[in-house]
């Protein structure tokens, strides 16, 4: 047999239409007018609705084949004088007429490009005479400098703002993402590569003047007026001239410019990103996101905040005029932020609302005449399925907690949905020995809904409260073995909606009432907690042995967040915050037939629990 040169076989970069990449051991099409490959340098190539995959390119092929390709394109239903009203994917959407066309399964740019969505063509409507009626507010989670601060802007724990508070809507200003030309990548930056040093150093002058995001004069002086105010405010408190400089430097210049093109009320995520060139909101869980990122999580328990150049700093942030309000799900938080400032300026800004979330039709009933061969037990990761964070979710107590469980229950299983850090050998034999499965791949919602409607117990022994992993458990029926870290207490209550296990609170997380701070020093959660342990070997072991407890614990959870934590009372106190920014009221008003929202302390708005 005579080997030797042969014809190069390209990989096909089309088919019918669908554009082809072959990546991570299968071929995945696009259809149009959506291209693959971009679609995978933006990283959303493997959770896009509309890719379909297969591992070979025949397989592909062949479904490809299949495929009505104009039953994939948006079907146009109605017109009116500012938008085509479109059915797509059994959901629909009202497309202005002025927007060139747009991927309608990226929530993303249709917020950019200010295109409703609704389940039928009745809710599309009114959603489109609301629209009219109601106040913008500037969602501001897509600045760049969220990308790299753990892309909070995406958290689902800002999910409520697809469903905003009455007499609002959310807009995003986010500009087009940015795609070099051939010639700029490789032509221009091969070139610039020597010059690198000298233009980063350049790049803030540059940024202010000519260079930096395509924005107008205006917002350039918009964003230098904001910023001279801010520093001389500072200065005048006794800031220190070097940390406010890297404070600045920390709120990302290109950022400030493109926020600065946004005149309406601004409502900020977790870090507050800003120089005040707006008036603005933000939401938070915990008083340590303020300082991100001089001052991280995890890095707190012996922090003297009190001598912290940033505590001043701070505080003349969010005393100015143009922050109107601090808006928490925890009611820790709002009792620990006046006394970490010291300011009645800063307490009359604080607002509470326990955080709500969907409840979902499909559920985990625990029901009698349905006994499992199999009792399932889910340990999830953070959002972002960063694997250190399988540590401080507690992962290790699970996996030391179910070796000594499966010997006991030989029906019990375990689902791991997590990308898995460095695991000492003893955790890798707990892994190998069975009956643990390990999901880390991108797992869609309706496959996440599906992966707790079965499971039947949830577990979450982790450092502190992680409020939408622990609300959606909730709200699926499953009972949640959790820790007693920082948080949990204001959701969850032994013996009532959920077990609880001893071991973290006052060790890795704890509330600091006489200096206002949320304490943490995670480094014990990177070995496992012999009586975290056995919590969790005790909890589980009743919760296998006695299915009547799973049933009530599971379905009082579930009650709770129909009654309690819901979207319904979370966005009657952020339509508070809100009116206050606006200057629509003075005080915390009742809401129709949402709990009253109370003034627990001066200036705190509280939406009351109902026990």
């Amino acid at each position: 047999m005579h080997l030797g040169l042969r014809p190069r076989v390209h990989f096909p970069a089309s088919y019918k239409s669908f554009s082809l990449v072959r990546t991570h051991g299968r071929v995945y099409a696009a259809p149009p007018p959506l291209d693959a490959e971009q679609l995978h340098g933006d990283g959303v190539l493997f959770s896009h609705p509309a890719v379909i995959s297969a591992t070979t390119l025949e397989e592909l092929q062949s479904q490809i084949d299949a495929i009505e390709v104009e039953s994939l394109r948006p079907q146009l239903v109605e017109q009116t004088p500012q938008y085509d009203l479109v059915r797509h994917r059994e959901a629909y959407y009202a497309i202005p007429r002025r927007v060139v066309p747009v991927d309608l399964d990226q929530a993303e740019e249709r917020q950019r490009q200010g295109i409703l969505r609704g389940e039928s063509l009745e809710d599309l409507q009114a959603s489109i005479r609301r629209q009219s009626t109601t106040d913008p507010v500037e969602f501001a989670g897509w600045l760049p400098i969220y990308v790299p601060s753990g892309n909070c802007g995406r958290h689902p724990q800002f999910a409520h703002t697809a469903e905003p508070p009455s007499g609002y809507h959310f807009t995003c200003s986010a500009p087009e993402r940015y795609r070099p030309s051939w010639w700029w990548k490789k032509v221009a930056v091969p070139l610039l590569e020597g010059f690198t040093k000298a233009i980063n150093a350049l790049r803030p002058l540059l940024s202010l003047t000519v260079g930096g995001p395509k924005v107008g004069l205006r917002a350039r002086l918009r964003t230098l007026g904001a910023l001279t105010r801010l520093t001389w405010n500072m200065l005048r408190n006794g800031c220190r001239p070097w940390s406010i400089l890297r404070f600045v430097q920390t709120r990302h210049l290109t950022s400030q410019m493109l926020l600065s093109q946004c005149r309406q009320l601004n409502f900020l995520t977790s870090m507050p990103y800003t120089f005040g060139q707006n008036p603005w909101i933000i939401e938070i869980e915990d008083p340590t996101t303020l300082f991100y990122p001089m001052i991280q999580n995890g890095h707190t328990s012996y922090l003297d905040i009190r001598s912290s150049p940033y505590l001043p700093i701070l505080r003349t942030l969010l005393e100015a005029p143009q922050c109107k309000g601090i808006v928490t799900h925890m009611r820790s938080t709002a009792e620990l932020l006046p006394t970490l400032f010291q300011s009645e300026i800063i307490r009359n800004k604080v607002f509470y609302a326990p955080l709500g979330v969907k409840v979902p039709t499909r559920w985990q009933r625990h029901e009698p005449d349905h006994d499992p061969d199999e009792i399932h037990l889910l340990f999830i990761n953070s959002w972002c399925q960063e694997p250190s964070n399988f540590y401080l979710r507690g992962g290790l107590d699970v996996l030391e907690a179910f070796a000594t469980l499966r010997e006991r229950y030989p029906q019990l299983r375990l689902t791991i949905r997590s990308y898995l850090p460095a695991l000492a050998d003893e955790y890798h034999r707990i892994l190998e020995s069975g009956w643990v499965r390990v999901i880390n791949r991108f797992m869609s919602s309706e496959e996440m809904a599906d992966l707790h409607a079965r499971s039947h117990i949830y577990l979450l022994p982790a450092a502190r409260v992680h409020i939408v992993s622990l609300l959606q458990a909730m709200s699926f029926g499953l009972p949640v073995v959790a820790s007693d870290g920082w948080g949990f207490d204001e959701y969850v209550e032994h013996e009532r909606n959920a077990l609880i296990v001893r071991g973290r609170y006052g060790k890795v997380t704890w509330a600091d009432h006489e200096v206002g701070l949320l304490r943490e020093d995670y480094q014990p959660m990177y070995t496992s907690d012999p009586d975290v342990v056995a919590g969790i070997v005790e909890a589980v072991s009743r919760l296998v042995e006695d299915r009547q407890l799973r049933a009530r614990l599971g379905r009082t959870a579930r009650q709770d967040v129909e009654t309690k934590f819901n979207l319904k009372r979370w966005n009657a106190a952020l339509k508070t915050a809100f009116d206050r920014a606006l200057g629509k009221s003075d005080t915390p008003l009742s809401v129709g037939s949402i709990p009253v929202l109370a003034v627990s302390e001066p200036g705190v708005a509280v939406a009351t629990p109902q026990r």
